[in-house]
């Protein structure tokens, strides 16, 4: 698995900044999540998770981004039982809160 991030660094309750560059493969975010790698594939298809970079699969490259967004999916699919394009849906929705709330504490 890559070095560069471990679990430390993609801790949204750490307070450290999740990075948008490619940080991990698609086998190393099966890895890192312990979801597989068809689910993965799925969550990319239907927009839940987006890599960074690369074409195919075997060169999708992710960011911490991502796996945060897989944290908080796998929470939502645990406690609510919702279908990956819902997930995708709700993600939004709450990026989209996040977003809001962080452009009124700056005002």
């Amino acid at each position: 698995m890559n070095k560069v991030m471990d679990r430390r660094t993609i801790s949204p309750l750490a307070g450290e900044v999740l990075e948008e560059r490619p940080v991990c493969s698609l086998f190393d975010l099966a890895e890192l999540t312990g979801m597989p790698v068809d689910v993965l594939v799925e969550y990319v298809q239907v927009g839940l998770i987006d890599p960074v970079s690369g074409h195919a699969a075997r060169e999708w490259r992710f960011s911490g981004v991502a796996v945060a967004r897989l944290q908080r999916a796998a929470r939502l699919r645990r406690d609510f039982a919702l279908p990956p394009e819902a997930l995708a849906l709700v993600l939004d929705l709450l990026d989209e809160m996040d977003a809001m709330r962080a452009r009124l504490r700056v005002s």
